[in-house]
């Protein structure tokens, strides 16, 4: 079966950052360094391109550069997996042919938005892309920006598709997760929001992308494990803990509150491309705060 081909690609990956320079130039050294530090720390795959790599605010070219470096970096420890999603479908299947060259284990995108597409019509981007590329697709179910939420029967006919191998499951609704997964237990379920990820696992999730990962594999790693044994006391004091964490990253723009606290780890790497808007002193404060006493 074509979907066992890939389930060596289920793990706890980190939803990659892109470190940035003061003039908003990608600093690919920096980018390089934060890479080998998660190595090093155990994670177990990457995901580059995404929204905490700020890929709607990057260059087509750039997010190609930032594939080939962290690919280049990683070589086969880890697998990597590339967002490759935007609005126009020929530029999707640009960034999936050149991932998938570069040696992406597989690809994932948001559906296309903005112009309210209808079902068929984003359906068909997915078909269109798997029709030129013959890709492994996980798609990115994050209704919160897209607008748009798949479950069971709006993406049935993509899940049936053998090269759909998953999605990235950002999203609230676990009773949907969990729908899901019972409908197509073969397909990799990843968990997108981190302070989901203990219930998450409950529901089905066997995976997940995280934005914290970043900076907390190891705590991601301990919840898994807990419950897995069955200890499920144990996990929820570990996930407390990350989700503490995560409640003070969001409350001031979770993005550049993980760049700042990498730059905490001696690994600076700068704010997030306007419209972002720099963190506050106060902002700061906190974040050295949780960075001192859970990292």
């Amino acid at each position: 079966m074509v979907n066992d081909q890939f389930k060596n690609l289920r793990g706890i990956y980190s939803a990659l950052i892109t470190p940035m320079r003061p003039d908003e130039e990608i600093d690919y050294d920096c980018l390089q360094s934060v890479v080998e530090f998660q190595i090093n720390q155990g994670v177990e795959g990457f995901y580059c391109c995404g929204s905490s790599g700020e890929a709607l605010l990057l260059s087509l070219e750039e997010r190609k550069e930032i594939v080939e470096t962290v690919i280049n970096q990683v070589g086969e420890k880890v697998p990597v997996i590339v967002h490759v999603g935007t609005l126009r479908t020929k530029d999707t299947i640009n960034l999936t042919l050149h991932a998938m060259e570069h040696g992406a284990k597989a690809v994932s995108m948001i559906p296309p938005y903005y112009y309210n597409f209808s079902q068929s019509e984003i359906v068909g981007y997915y078909e269109d892309i798997l029709k030129a590329t013959s890709a492994p697709i996980i798609i990115y179910n994050i209704p919160q920006f897209t607008g748009i939420s798949f479950n069971k029967e709006n993406a049935k006919s993509l899940f049936e598709h053998d090269y759909v191998i998953g999605i990235k499951h950002t999203s609230s609704d676990l009773y949907g997760l969990e729908r899901m997964h019972q409908s197509y237990p073969e397909k990799i379920f990843f968990n997108g929001f981190d302070e989901t990820f203990l219930s998450a696992l409950a529901a089905g999730a066997d995976s997940a992308v995280g934005t914290t990962v970043n900076l907390f594999f190891p705590r991601f790693k301990r919840i898994r494990a807990l419950f897995n044994d069955g200890n499920l006391e144990k996990a929820l004091v570990e996930q407390s803990i990350v989700n503490t964490c995560v409640e003070i990253m969001v409350k001031y723009g979770i993005f550049n509150s993980v760049k700042y606290a990498f730059s905490l780890l001696g690994l600076e790497s700068g704010q997030c491309r306007r419209p972002f808007r720099p963190l506050t002193n106060e902002a700061k404060r906190e974040i050295e705060s949780i960075m001192e006493k859970f990292a």
